[in-house]
């Protein structure tokens, strides 16, 4: 019963989703075929404990599962085709459970077709899916708001004009002040927000076999988003918004999408956002010079066109080390008081 109430709490959307995916495996007798021993047809029941069980034994939660397989050493032995065999046909008995239930939760199953079905019209599917679309980018909007307030702690208002708790580098910035990123995220003043469009130059820059900046930047990255860290994360999916420039070149293209994640966490956090560059950049911006980039890294410095296009949007744009520089001296006189 309660396997039922479960089953039936789960929206159509889901269940017309896992028939879907239950659609893509093979037929279920070619399956049984391959199984052998280790599936029992008419129950619709695995029969001999697979090494994910075997890794989880004792585990209370799975005790009923558990007491009705056969573990080693007296099992017969199962090949990786017969484990993987296995694992599908207990998917695909899920499937039946569910579409055997009254009422049913919004999945059908043809026996002659070994095929699963939604019984949500399309309409209502896609009015049903809109509504999730609509939830998640509430959640990332809460989210938001969160890290807001969060930081509120560490930045008066009155200390808006001068540092900034949203901070998003450009692609140079974390090739070529990666130590200074580190140092900010340890900081725990500010929110950093890689934009996609930054993890996608590092992808391309890391082909270069001299450019050593990029592979370092991508293995911290991964290192930390696979870990979690509250102050350092990637651009979420729905975090952009619009920006419109004519014919823009291959450089300001890039930089768009940029700029379309500092819009976005601009208008969702009072326009607290500041751009890290390198501070070459600034310097050349400021002299209305040219910056070349230092041997062994291939990508491009930011121009003056970039930054000033920033700025006219609202946008804060400083260097990485003038920054981070200006957060230790204000850090030194007791202006930010102390992190929790």
């Amino acid at each position: 019963v309660r396997h039922q109430l479960i089953a039936q709490d789960l929206t159509g959307p889901f269940w017309a989703q896992f028939g879907d995916l239950l659609n893509q495996f093979p037929h279920t007798r070619d399956l049984e075929r391959i199984a052998k021993d280790g599936f029992n047809s008419s129950q619709q029941q695995q029969k001999i404990a697979l090494p994910e069980d075997v890794a989880l034994r004792g585990l209370a939660p799975l005790s009923t599962l558990h007491n009705q397989l056969v573990f080693p050493p007296v099992s017969p032995d199962l090949n990786l085709l017969d484990e993987f065999a296995v694992r599908l046909l207990c998917l695909k008995s899920v499937g039946q459970f569910a579409a055997q239930l009254r009422p049913r939760p919004g999945l059908q199953y043809d026996l002659n077709s070994d095929l699963y079905s939604s019984l949500l019209a399309k309409p209502q599917l896609r009015n049903m899916m809109s509504d999730r679309e609509r939830t998640m980018k509430a959640m990332a909007h809460r989210r938001l708001q969160s890290e807001i307030k969060g930081l509120e702690y560490s930045v008066s208002a009155n200390q808006y004009d001068s540092l900034s708790p949203f901070l998003v580098p450009v692609t140079s910035t974390v090739c070529l002040h990666l130590r200074t990123v580190k140092l900010l995220v340890a900081t725990q003043r500010s929110v950093i927000i890689i934009p996609k469009q930054v993890i996608q130059d590092l992808d391309n820059l890391k082909k270069s076999r001299e450019n050593h900046y990029a592979r370092d930047a991508i293995k911290y990255f991964e290192s930390m988003f696979k870990n979690g860290n509250w102050w350092l994360r990637g651009q979420g999916d729905q975090e952009f918004l619009p920006v419109k420039e004519p014919t823009p070149g291959p450089e300001m293209a890039g930089f768009l999408s940029v700029l379309s994640c500092c819009l976005y966490l601009a208008n969702k956090s009072q326009g607290i956002v500041t751009l890290l560059v390198p501070d070459d950049a600034v310097s050349a911006a400021k002299s209305h010079k040219n910056c070349n980039p230092p041997n062994n890294y291939t990508g491009n410095l930011p121009s003056g066109e970039v930054m000033e296009l920033a700025k006219r949007y609202g946008i804060r744009v400083e260097g990485a080390l003038e920054f981070y520089s200006k957060w230790t001296m204000s850090n030194r006189h007791g202006k930010i008081g102390r992190g929790k």
